[in-house]
């Protein structure tokens, strides 16, 4: 009589599926801050970035060198998503960067910190932890990205404070108001000329908005008299030059 060996059949593919454990509170953070006007979210390259974690691995070891590796490519996404300068801008600023005492670098890290918005988060922290004992939340976080991902592509329907429309109807009436604004613009004052900051904060329309500001600005001017009066007291004048250039925002204070 002899022992027949059998091997075990491998486990459908569907069985190594797991959900995104910790990933889900990145996600969640990044829909706060979408919600609250912070973040230049990309749907797309999220969409991909979750499709990476979510995608099953049948060896486990495989499935935490992915996690290794998706530590660098969230935080390169997670600063991509929001309006802080970019590495080559740092880079090129690097040698201003130096130049910063201890002191100032502190003050700029109070400044930069909202910890109110700390207190948020911290809150939405306790709340996954809290709600996930009897939810799924990667099935929540996995909906909104895609919701995300696909509603630019369907009729007009805002569900967040930062969507646009994008039918055609809507389209043509922000270019009627748009005609209506810049036709009203050429008999009021220069600062008129400049639009009101209520659209949503993409790079389309913080451009567009620039370009107006630029062109009022170019409209601004202070006649001088030619000569003084004979009466007229003797005065200095003084000149001060606002540079407004991001680039130049990180010179340390003199």
């Amino acid at each position: 009589m002899t022992n027949k060996k059998t091997t075990a059949a491998p486990l459908p593919l569907w069985q190594y599926w797991r959900g995104l454990g910790g990933w889900n509170f990145y996600f969640l953070v990044k829909f706060a801050l979408l919600w609250a006007g912070y973040l230049n979210f990309h749907p797309m390259l999220n969409l991909v970035f979750l499709a990476f974690l979510l995608a099953p691995i049948p060896r486990e070891k495989l499935h935490r060198i992915r996690h290794w590796i998706a530590i660098p490519l969230g935080f390169a996404l997670f600063w991509h998503d929001t309006w802080l300068p970019g590495p080559e801008s740092i880079f090129s600023q690097g040698s201003q960067i130096a130049g910063f005492s201890a002191s100032y670098i502190w003050d700029l890290i109070v400044r930069f910190i909202n910890w109110s918005m700390v207190g948020a988060f911290f809150v939405l922290l306790v709340l996954w932890l809290f709600i996930s004992q009897w939810l799924r939340v990667t099935v929540f976080v996995s909906a909104m990205v895609v919701w995300l991902a696909v509603s630019p592509l369907l009729p007009a329907f805002i569900l967040w404070p930062s969507g646009q429309p994008t039918t055609a109807a809507a389209t043509t009436a922000q270019a009627n108001t748009g005609a209506n604004a810049a036709a009203g613009a050429a008999s009021s004052p220069a600062n008129s000329d400049i639009p009101p900051q209520t659209e949503p904060p993409t790079s389309a329309n913080l451009t567009n908005w620039l370009n107006a500001f630029y062109a009022a600005e170019q409209k601004r001017k202070t006649p001088f008299p030619d000569q003084l009066p004979a009466d007229a007291q003797p005065f200095d004048l003084l000149v001060i030059n606002i540079c407004s250039s991001p680039g130049r925002i990180l010179k340390p204070p003199v």
